[in-house]
């Protein structure tokens, strides 16, 4: 782990749980400042692959509806300057269970998630 500070890491969870806080409100404009407005997504649903722009997760999460009962587990692995890496465990997502890779970037003194990785384990 590197030598990031105490301010960038509440900065990166702060970002991660506008996410959570989108998908348990099943309300994408909730969770859309946490992400640039380019990011990617990619990750297997039931269904199988998904992929491309984050649209399809605003999507999905305004077609859902709200997961009143979901519990999230954020996880920092690394920061390294302007980049971070973290895992998002979710569980009780509408009754699927998920882990997220969010790939971080520091724009402007603000971190925005740039790509979101999934797999659905439920």
């Amino acid at each position: 782990m590197s030598k990031a500070t105490i301010k960038d890491h509440d900065q990166i969870i702060e970002a991660i749980n506008k996410y959570v806080d989108g998908v348990t409100s099943g309300k994408s404009e909730v969770m859309k400042p946490a992400f640039h407005k380019d990011a990617i997504m990619y990750g297997f649903e039931v269904d199988g692959l998904v992929e491309g722009s984050i649209q399809n997760l605003y999507d999905f999460v305004d077609q859902a509806g709200s997961a009143q009962n979901l519990q999230a587990r954020i996880d920092i692995l690394d920061v390294e300057g302007t980049v971070a890496s973290a895992r998002i465990a979710l569980e009780n997502a509408h009754g699927a269970t998920y882990t997220d890779f969010h790939q971080l970037l520091k724009i402007d003194g603000e971190w925005k998630v740039i790509s979101k990785l999934f797999h659905r384990h439920s």
